[in-house]
């Protein structure tokens, strides 16, 4: 590490002391920037044209620059300014006046099926820009924008490379369906569900992959996330949980460009678990007169399961073209080891965006994106033949016992063989694309038709080597699974802009299709004689052969219209309807309608603010809609029958059964949501951001009931119960300092949600996360109850230790916490000086907790003093003479953190004299640099995989994959 950070150093000084021979003799240049009226211009860009030396404007429009002796003009560019280009000439001294530049002034946003000037939302959205992106090593396009936008909760399933990432937008709004918001990428709403196979129990599963690792951050220009419902409805039934726009970047006209962007970095473990040291062990066993298994050694086990990780990522962007054809290729690159060893990642991608105008009236696009994702996959879960994965058997292994430890014990497996002899790697190949033509019928009237498709083939082979003890027989087992996911799409929609006098009407209408499918089969095998290559020559298995397969579609048709008026630019209405059919509910319940309305008040704009030298804009906006969620999964409506075989001593049988009862009266389920907001701009654009209170109830929750008997399965699903989310979101922007070479500007976003479980129909409770560790059978430590928060924590309270160390528990059940954060926060800031930037980002969530289900199986020191023992526990467990314990409200740690997420160090060299490079950026990153946290685990930013009955637990740490901390070094070269 000190090695690499040495060498970017070097690097750094010997390219500034290159390059500042370039430089001959300078002079100051001075001047004011004043806007049409002759008001002063703040945070003005004043650059030396044809290089990247530059400066910004002061709250007075002053600016202050050296030049080298040699420079002829300076370029003047502001948001809502036309450009100029001064000539120097023998002047010292400027007074430059900006015209407005009617197409800059109205910023334009990405909304459904179209773009809208920002000044005429009314809905409560937000959009993140590519300059404003989280920086440092990201594996997907979500990553980029983590703890950037009010409301939006992303938390990470774990800390392994291409680790799937659950996002919350204002709350969940579903017990049991999808909580996960809608993707629209390049206008092409995605399915994102998971593309790995999975495996078979014996290889202990790991946590599902995020499917939005497939895409290269490096494309993305601009997020733009619709979070309440008049944003939202224009999607209907997929817009209850938000909607994320990921824009692409695309070509423009002017002279080809070649970017190139790399960085190297090295990640380690963050933070250790705390369990007994060698010395510790036979300290605390010698104590209590006990001879554990002690083969001399001295091994830290979480020393050996880790490695310093290495990562190298590379892009390579060739964009330009014509006022006619605009095109952008990119290919990537990506490798990224995993901090546990023989885990990682390796995506190969390329891009390409292209628009071409047939005529004046015609144009035509397409965006397209392929890639290839492989996994090595680590089999650090819990659960299946192998009685725990890496992670467990890496913190229960014994300090005293060797590295190549073995044993035919199940219950004393080596981590380091576990995970250097099994062989589970997932190879996905993804292709994403659209194409579109859009006409202009009439003057403001314009058509446009849109196809697309995402087609995903995934196939893991996993094979567990029979030369390892605890397998048993002796023989090899092999899995081998496949994955097919198709995603077809088209879209007709007519658009119509037109201004009337005072009036600006925008209207909508259209038609989409989009059909989904999903295939896969299984084969597991056992008996294998060869290792080397057994999971790809089943053939040669001689033991059980099953076989598994599976085929799922599912269609969506819809109608879709907004109109958006605006009259003296002062008041603003929009109105949306989407009526959506699904195949996926009842025949009684096909098709669902949902609208909204919105409007907006920009208080700036009237007589009274005119003369305002504080307020620059102020809107008050109001909305109302319902939107819809059908993530259920197919044919839940239907009754359908499901086949299987069993293996007995006789040979072997096979059967058809029910496994799900009709349902026709099965719908969407409903989210009604009010939002009021405030956009305000004050000084000048120095101080800027929203304010947006919101409520949203959902009904017709989608729960499993017992049928009545006799019935041919015990239960179906039904539309009862309803969740209420309510909250508050604040962001602000300000420039703090805009002075000579030195800019200071901060971001802050904070938002609280309330959730609450308003009924569940029939049941008093549900129970569910189920607690994991021997001797837990039967436990259970979250409930859903009407009057508490989705994700409460429920159990026996701790009341101390006995005189024999075992757990005094209180008899009654109580609310012990619970898993969503009240609170999220972020805070950036950006600085530049001279040609330095300087970056560094905080998020942090507060007023939640976290069931550490892992110190719970870990802090029974009755598996460290007994003969021949090679149990290790958690070093409390001993200060605090623990013998043994159960699921109760120790083990409910609060989780409430704040981190150090990015910190970025930046210097850009002045390229006016190098023949073809025209901009090098220089950097060096570190990301997870500390955590503020009371919380015992790895990372409280944590949601393990974990069994619920029903509904699917939150903000549970079983043996979770741990969190990394990245060092990285790059580079920027635009040729």
């Amino acid at each position: 590490m000190k090695k690499l950070l040495r060498f970017f150093s070097l690097m750094l000084l010997m390219t500034i002391a290159f390059t500042s021979t370039l430089y001959a003799q300078e002079k100051k240049l001075t001047g004011k920037i004043l806007d049409e009226s002759s008001g002063p211009l703040p945070g003005v860009n004043v650059i030396v044209t044809g290089t990247s030396k530059g400066t910004t404007t002061d709250f007075e429009g002053n600016f202050s620059i050296v030049v080298p002796e040699n420079a002829t003009s300076l370029t003047i560019s502001y948001i809502g300014f036309l450009d100029q280009v001064i000539s120097i000439n023998n002047q010292s001294t400027f007074t430059i006046n900006l015209k407005e530049d009617a197409k800059q002034l109205q910023e334009v946003v990405v909304v459904g099926y179209g773009q809208m000037e920002k000044k005429d939302v009314t809905g409560a959205m937000s959009s993140v820009k590519a300059e404003d992106f989280n920086q440092g090593v990201m594996t997907s396009p979500d990553q980029l924008i983590q703890g950037k936008i009010a409301g939006v909760q992303m938390t990470p399933s774990s800390g392994e490379p291409g680790a799937g990432v659950s996002i919350r937008v204002r709350g969940g709004t579903s017990l049991t369906a999808s909580n996960e918001p809608l993707y629209v990428i390049d206008g092409f709403p995605i399915d994102n569900r998971s593309s790995d196979p999975g495996t078979a129990g014996v290889y202990s599963n790991s946590a599902p992959k995020n499917p939005l690792a497939s895409i290269n951050p490096a494309d993305i220009e601009s997020f733009d996330i619709l979070k309440d419902a008049s944003a939202t409805a224009i999607y209907g039934a997929r817009g209850a949980n938000g909607v994320i726009i990921i824009t692409t970047k695309k070509g423009k006209e002017g002279t080809a460009k070649v970017n190139y962007d790399a960085y190297f970095g090295v990640s380690t473990i963050s933070k250790k678990l705390g369990v007994l040291s060698a010395d510790e062990y036979r300290s605390a066993t010698a104590a209590e007169g006990t001879t554990p298994l002690d083969l001399g050694a001295n091994t830290d086990w979480q020393d050996v399961m880790t490695q310093q990780a290495m990562t190298q990522n590379h892009n390579l962007g060739v964009s330009g073209g014509t006022s006619n054809t605009q095109y952008r290729f990119s290919v990537n690159y990506l490798n990224q080891d995993g901090i546990m060893i023989n885990s990682g990642m390796e995506r190969i991608g390329g891009r390409m965006n292209i628009t071409q105008k047939l005529s004046d009236k015609v144009t035509l696009g397409a965006n397209m994106m392929g890639s290839f994702t492989k996994n090595n996959n680590l089999p650090y879960g819990v659960g299946g033949a192998l009685d725990g994965g890496v992670i467990n058997n890496m913190i229960r292994m014994s300090p005293l016992l060797p590295q190549d430890y073995s044993s035919a014990n199940l219950l004393e497996k080596n981590p380091y063989i576990m995970a250097t002899n099994v062989r589970d790697f997932t190879n996905t190949q993804r292709v994403l694309g659209n194409a579109f033509i859009e006409a202009e019928f009439i003057e403001g009237l314009k058509g446009k038709i849109n196809v697309g498709g995402d087609l995903t083939s995934a196939k893991r082979n996993a094979y567990l080597p029979g030369t390892i003890e605890w397998v048993g027989d002796g023989n090899g087992n092999a899995d081998v699974r496949n994955m097919n996911l198709h995603n077809m799409l088209f879209e007709g929609t007519l658009n119509y802009s037109k201004t009337f006098g005072n009036v600006k009407l925008n209207a909508l209408a259209g038609y989409t299709y989009q059909s989904f499918g999903f295939e896969s089969n299984s084969t597991n095998a056992t008996g294998f004689q060869i290792d080397e290559i057994a999971e790809y020559n089943l053939n040669a298995a001689s033991g059980a052969l099953i076989i598994g397969s599976n085929k799922e579609s599912n269609k969506l048709i819809s109608w879709i219209g907004r109109a958006n008026v605006s009259i003296k630019d002062k008041y603003i209405f929009t109105g949306t309807l989407r009526a959506d059919g699904s195949s996926r509910f009842g025949d009684n319940n096909k098709w669902g309608v949902f609208p909204s309305v919105s409007g907006a008040w920009r208080i700036s704009q009237e007589a009274f603010l005119s003369n305002n030298n504080v307020i620059s804009d102020l809107k008050l906006r109001a909305g109302w809609g319902i939107t819809g969620s059908q993530e259920i999964g197919n044919y839940r409506s239907l009754p359908t029958l499901s086949g299987d075989k069993v293996y007995g001593a006789v040979g072997i049988g096979s059967g058809v059964t029910y496994n799900n009862y009709a349902n026709p009266d099965l719908k969407w389920e409903e989210t009604s949501q009010i939002n009021i907001g405030l956009d305000y701009e004050l000084f000048a654009g120095k101080v800027f951001g929203t304010i947006d209170l919101y409520q949203k109830n959902t009904k017709d929750l989608l729960l499993e009931l017992q049928a009545s008997q006799p019935a041919s399965v015990e239960r179906y699903l039904k539309n009862v119960g309803e969740v209420k989310n309510q909250g508050i979101e604040l962001s602000l922007n300000t420039v703090n300092l805009s002075k000579d070479n030195f800019t200071w500007q901060t971001g802050i976003v904070a938002a609280y949600n309330k959730n609450e479980v308003v009924n569940i129909g029939d049941y008093d409770q549900i129970l569910t996360g189920a607690v994991g560790g021997r001797g837990q059978v039967g436990q259970f430590a979250q409930v859903i109850k009407a009057g508490l928060p989705y994700g409460t924590f429920y159990g026996p309270k701790f009341e101390g230790l006995d005189e024999s160390g075992n757990a005094i528990e209180s008899e009654e059940s109580h609310v012990l916490g619970q898993a969503l954060p009240k609170w999220t926060l972020g805070i950036n800031n950006s600085m530049t000086f001279g040609k330095f930037d300087f970056n560094f980002f905080f998020n942090g969530a507060f007023g939640h907790q976290v069931f550490n289900n892992t110190a719970l199986e870990f802090s029974s020191t009755n598996d460290l003093y007994g003969d021949q023992t090679t149990y290790n526990v958690m070093k409390n467990a001993v200060d605090e003479n623990i013998r043994s314990t159960k699921y109760n409200s120790k083990f409910i740690e609060d989780a409430s953190f704040l981190r150090l997420s990015n910190l970025t160090l930046g210097y850009t060299f002045n390229m006016s004299e190098v023949k073809y490079i025209k901009n090098l950026r220089l950097y060096v990153s570190g990301q997870n640099l500390f955590v503020i946290t009371n919380y015992s685990g790895y990372d409280p930013e944590v949601n393990s995989p974990a069994a619920g009955n029903q509904v699917p637990p939150v903000g549970i740490d079983y043996n979770n994959y741990p969190a990394a901390r990245t060092f990285i070094g790059g580079l920027s070269v635009e040729f």
